[in-house]
């Protein structure tokens, strides 16, 4: 798509819903048949529903939910964990970090507004984190 022809609130807007995309499970499943087919019933069956299990794979987590959108590395009790992060929703608002920006359309035209908006960190259901530990996951919070 050339967003070049859009003025810069409509690629804004635009590129933010592309950027929400994803691929789904089953298209994930079907692009690697043979690795799903190999793991147990019960993981097949986790990731085919978008579920994280304690014990899964990175490659089983992909599976299941994709790339992440970042990856830390956090300490925790009794060792180093890596955590992978997945934010869903990405919105105009996530773009421009919560300043309260508003855009709207009618009858007469664009409008904006502006609020107040914390700029706070919070695990929401729009976020789901992952944390492995020695190459399995350990717990999964948020999300599904």
């Amino acid at each position: 798509m050339n967003l070049t022809c859009l003025r810069w609130p409509a690629r804004l807007v635009v590129g933010a819903l592309l950027a929400g995309c994803s691929t789904s499970p089953i298209s994930r499943i079907d692009a690697n048949r043979a690795v799903y087919e190999s793991w147990p019933f019960d993981i097949q069956q986790a990731v085919l529903n978008g579920e994280v299990k304690v014990g899964m794979t990175p490659e089983m987590v992909e599976l299941t939910l994709g790339k992440p959108s970042q990856i830390d590395a956090r300490a925790g009790s009794g060792g180093q964990d890596e955590v992978w992060v997945y934010k869903k929703g990405v919105g105009v608002g996530s773009l421009l970090g919560g300043s309260g920006l508003s855009i709207g359309g009618g009858i007469g035209g664009v409008s904006l507004g502006s609020g107040r908006g914390g700029g706070r960190r919070s695990t929401n259901a729009d976020e789901q984190e992952v944390f492995f530990r020695n190459g399995v996951v350990t717990r999964s919070e948020g999300g599904k």
